[in-house]
């Protein structure tokens, strides 16, 4: 599954790998994982000032969910 992060670049973000390093530290922040989340493109929106971070989280299925048809039945 994709996802992605807006990040609001300050005087101390200006080099790429000080925002790829927000980028990940934030994505494991927001998934709540262990494991840091693959960052597949970092790109700046010049409109807005603003860069997007895009990754990829495991696509994983809570137990229980999408199986209500299964419970109605019982």
């Amino acid at each position: 599954m994709l996802r992605a992060l807006v990040i609001v670049p300050n005087s101390r973000t200006k080099q790429v790998s000080a925002l790829l390093a927000i980028a990940k530290a934030e994505s494991k922040k927001k998934e709540h994982s262990d494991r840091t989340p693959d960052v597949l493109a970092l790109k700046f929106i010049p409109e807005l000032g603003v860069y997007v971070a895009l990754y990829e989280v495991p696509d994983v299925q809570k137990p229980g969910v999408g199986n209500r048809g299964d419970l109605a039945k019982r």
